[in-house]
């Protein structure tokens, strides 16, 4: 019996029906089964590590003094509850089967997700590696056809084993050391520390700070309007070494300026230089999951999980473009040789984009296509299936996904875009002033709209062309300067980040690094150069946003996404961390050695012996240090130590956090809206509203009790009477007003039967 192990439910069906099987009428209990072919699916890594309870108990209470944790090697594995019925039948299925076939995803995490399962149960039998990149028969026939020995792929197994373990033993122990050093000075919530998600909030906090320390300054730029052919030009100033300039050679002597713009009125100006180039921009890269996550939270709003979210339905569920986890952009030849069926699938999709498609050169072939570039590499960029979807429904959302994918292979298939770039310099009395013009002589791949295939930040547009055309001007031509001016324009702090401008600093954190040698570590590692990969980026950000004690979204003026910026405590923290820890290098590091552990040069227990100092360090810096942040609760009124909200059998209160400190302080107080009652606000507001509701049920006529009555004459209502009523004392009835009685207007006397 072979058993295919997939990654997941999706992949096994397409391996099943490129096996010639038919999963409607063969699925069985948990498995596909096609004469001796059984294919079978996880849900994701159906084991986890054990956490450090499970090894001891002890560390069910956190501790400070059980710091820092060692981690064990190798680790022990544990079936994950959720999904163990299913793990539980891929486990037997290993044991009936006699040989193997791993086809977890095409990346170090799928190899590991299938491997960590043959492990468990001491497989000994021969496993074949299957990558499937494309659920589509022809393409996962073919992958069926090109299996390799599982072996090649044990470096990256082992690879991904290492970054898995030393992450939990950074996690688990830096979150507990801050946290608990963190309680001490009245810092409630837990401080989660994560070599990807602390580097992340160090770029946050390092923007926020520029942002909000930013000084004011003033810099300027002079303009002439210089009447030449017939036309007025305006030029721009070009300072030289005599000038006042700032770091970025820009004028900043107000005083100096005017004096420029004075000289220069009324004064010849002469054409010293004129050069005219084309400039060439080609259709842009492909997409991977980053650059699309950036285009869909600039176009759309999408959050980074939200698209993610959106890709795999296309994915999976109407298999409409290829693996979407990819942090690749280039293509295979193949895919160039295949790009009639593809845009033909295209069109079929999305009639709307026909004449799009019809509009390709078929010949073009762009710098994308290139094997070598994908040689050794698990996925290659995002593209539309060879899938005829028209009688699939998407949802509006799907379709806005699908459309950026299929407008983006689509450009490749279109001209560049060309502009004439020209550029003037002219004398003006032994000044320089330059003009420059940009027009659009081939709109080319731009026709697609480069909003819909383009992830670069800049607007890139083009001036369009009014009035002279500057190439047409020659060294020589003379005109005059009529007037000038000067502009007055105030530096701006950098940018906060927004989602968009978060995942492009995450793809792109090698630039961050400041060693040359550990960003060319970073840079080539799987992923090139970025914090964490395209399959966790979107969670990673989302715990980030969770915890506001450290991080803020919110909308501003200005700005078109919600911005990202630290609070105090988040400062606080990122100040205390070692800047390997809030930069990429930590990553950059774990690099250079993963790269090794996955080319044989390093065994994984030498990385985690480095791992484990490396994280002794930080916690004795801790003991001995302790950690400055600002408390976010309230001190207790006797001894000045936090006090913590508590559940009790009888609803929430406080209590002091000295409880177990020498002395001890066993402080407690009422809860009232959600903070500790120092002044015994609760307890007044009690009384004044019991004195209120008594007061309410009172005869304003004789200051008998009142009494809430059924009315016999409609079923369901009340009113309420005086108990005079019954000793004929007093004759006041009154109206029920969700359940208390009306006393403003004293109702009609009447009798009641």
């Amino acid at each position: 019996m072979r058993l295919f192990i997939a990654e997941k439910p999706s992949l096994a069906k397409a391996i099943f029906e490129g096996l010639g099987g038919n999963p409607e009428t063969e699925k069985k209990n948990g498995y596909f089964q096609c004469g001796q072919d059984i294919v079978t699916w996880c849900v994701g890594h159906m084991l986890e590590l054990y956490d450090p309870q499970d090894y001891d108990d002890k560390y069910s209470k956190w501790n400070f003094s059980d710091l820092p944790i060692k981690t064990v090697f190798p680790p022990k594995l544990k079936i994950k509850k959720q999904t163990a019925a299913q793990t539980n039948i891929v486990l037997s299925l290993i044991k009936e089967a006699s040989t193997i076939v791993h086809a977890g995803d095409p990346d170090e995490e799928g190899c590991l997700l299938v491997d960590e399962l043959l492990d468990y149960c001491g497989n000994k039998k021969p496993v074949e590696r299957l990558l499937v990149v494309d659920l589509n028969l022809a393409p996962v026939q073919k992958a069926l056809a090109n299996m390799q020995p599982n072996a090649n792929f044990r470096g990256m197994t082992n690879s991904a084993l290492a970054r898995s373990v030393c992450d939990q033993g950074f996690g688990y122990n830096l979150t507990r050391g801050f946290t608990l050093k963190g309680r001490e000075k009245g810092f409630e919530g837990v401080l989660n520390v994560g070599r990807v998600q602390s580097a992340t909030l160090g770029l946050i906090n390092a923007r926020t700070l520029a942002n909000q320390n930013h000084t004011v300054s003033y810099y300027y730029d002079v303009y002439g309007s210089i009447f030449i052919k017939g036309h007025t030009v305006k030029a721009k100033y070009q300072v030289v070494d005599t000038d006042q300039v700032d770091d970025k050679k820009r004028l900043i002597s107000e005083a100096h300026v005017k004096h420029i713009a004075e000289r220069i009125k009324g004064k010849k100006a002469v054409v010293t230089v004129v050069t005219t180039k084309p400039e060439n921009t080609a259709p842009p890269m492909p997409l991977d999951l980053g650059s699309l996550q950036i285009i869909c939270a600039k176009k759309y709003g999408y959050s980074a999980k939200e698209t993610l979210e959106i890709l795999q339905s296309l994915y999976e569920t109407h298999k409409l473009v290829s693996y979407p986890r990819t942090n690749c952009r280039y293509l295979s030849d193949e895919h160039y040789y295949q790009a009639p069926d593809i845009v033909k699938a295209i069109g079929q999709t999305f009639p709307e984009l026909l004449s799009a498609v019809n509009g390709i050169n078929k010949d073009q072939k762009h710098k994308a296509f290139n094997s070598k570039k994908i040689e050794g590499e698990a996925h290659h960029a995002l593209i539309p299936s060879q899938k005829n979807g028209a009688n699939i429904r998407l949802t509006p959302k799907e379709r806005n996904v699908y459309n950026l994918i299929a407008i983006s292979f689509t450009a490749l298939f279109y001209a560049d875009s060309v502009r004439n770039k020209t550029k003037v310099h002219f004398d003006v009395d032994k000044d320089t002033f330059t003009a420059t013009q940009s027009v659009l002589i081939c709109k080319g791949w731009e026709v697609l709209g480069k909003n819909q295939v383009n992830d670069d930040e800049d607007n890139f547009d083009a001036e369009e062309v009014t009035g002279l055309d500057l190439s047409t001007l020659k060294f020589s031509d003379t005109g005059n300067c009529e007037s000038s001016n000067f502009d007055k324009k105030k530096t701006e702090p950098p940018k906060y980040f927004t989602e968009s401008t978060l995942i492009a600093a995450m793809k792109n954190a090698g630039r961050f690094v400041k060693d040359p040698a550990l960003r060319k570590a970073l840079e080539e590692k799987e992923g090139g150069g970025t914090l964490g990969t395209e399959a966790t980026r979107a969670g990673i950000l989302e715990k980030l946003s969770a915890n506001t004690g450290l991080v803020t979204i919110e909308k501003i003026k200005g700005y078109s996404e919600a911005i990202w910026k630290t609070t105090k405590q988040g400062q606080e923290l990122c100040e205390k961390f070692p800047d390997e820890i809030t930069q990429p290098d930590i990553s950059a590091i774990w690099a250079e050695k993963q790269a090794l552990i996955k080319s044989g040069g390093m065994p994984v227990s030498e990385f985690i012996n480095y791992n484990d100092e490396y994280i002794k360090g930080i916690i004795d810096d801790l003991f001995k240090n302790g950690l400055n942040i600002s408390a976010n609760t309230y001190a207790c009124p006797d001894c000045q130590k936090p006090m913590r909200k508590i559940k009790g059998v009888n609803g929430e209160f406080w209590a002091c956090s000295g409880f177990r400190a020498d002395p001890q302080c066993k402080k407690t107080l009422p809860d009232y809206k959600g903070e500790p009652d120092f002044g015994g606000k609760g307890k007044a507001a009690l009384e004044a509203k019991k004195a209120k509701d008594a007061k309410a049920t009172t005869c304003p006529n004789c200051q008998k009790r009142l009494k809430r009555m059924k009315s016999k004459k409609a079923e369901g209502e009340f009113y309420w009477a005086c108990e005079g009523v019954f000793d004929k004392s007093c004759v006041s009835f009154f109206t029920d007003v969700k359940g208390k009685p009306e006393l403003k207007k004293k109702a009609e006397a009447k009798k009641k039967s």
